[in-house]
């Protein structure tokens, strides 16, 4: 039995589901605008009350903290990261490295992973994220300055990308 837990954020409905044992979070939900159409997305998960389990109030927290314009570092412990391949891992690893406020190039992350050529495999990697906003694969864009796609819609990229910007600029 999978489990979730669902935010309200300035941005819509966010959520997690995972499993408690061993904890691991098996995917992050982007925002959508109203509960509903969040807990269809969803799907067959059990919601948990809050302050119920303290590894998902963790992951709660963190992704509060990011809606609140606050850098968060990915729960690597905490992540369910076994059906993904080493290769995939870096993708992963190294888009979390993309400092709060800016953007890397899918070629760029290639690069970092030591496959320059890969930049197609980067962005069909980060498309596949099972953990947006906690790996912000947001902040990777195409080499000449746009946005590129986004799993939660072109939009959605480009409001985190300017909320991000916004929040560096004050700090």
């Amino acid at each position: 039995m999978n489990f979730h837990t669902t935010i309200a954020t300035a941005f819509g409905y966010v959520g997690f589901v995972y499993q408690k044992n061993p904890f691991k979070i098996i995917k992050t939900i982007l925002p959508y605008p109203d509960l509903q159409n969040l807990l269809t997305s969803i799907g067959k998960s059990k919601r948990e009350p809050p302050n119920r389990y303290t590894n998902a109030d963790k992951v709660a927290k963190l992704i509060q903290n990011y809606f609140h314009g606050m850098p968060i570092t990915p729960p690597w412990e905490l992540m369910k990261m076994e059906q993904l391949t080493e290769l995939q891992k870096s993708v992963l690893h190294e888009t979390a490295n993309i400092p709060y406020g800016y953007q890397k190039s899918y070629k760029e992350i290639a690069a970092m992973i030591g496959r320059p050529k890969a930049f197609r495999f980067v962005g069909t990697t980060l498309s596949k994220n099972p953990f947006p906003i906690l790996v912000p694969c947001h902040r990777v864009i195409k080499n000449n300055g746009s946005y590129g796609k986004f799993g939660g819609g072109i939009e959605m990229k480009k409001k985190l990308i300017e909320f991000e910007t916004a929040r560096k600029a004050i700090k």
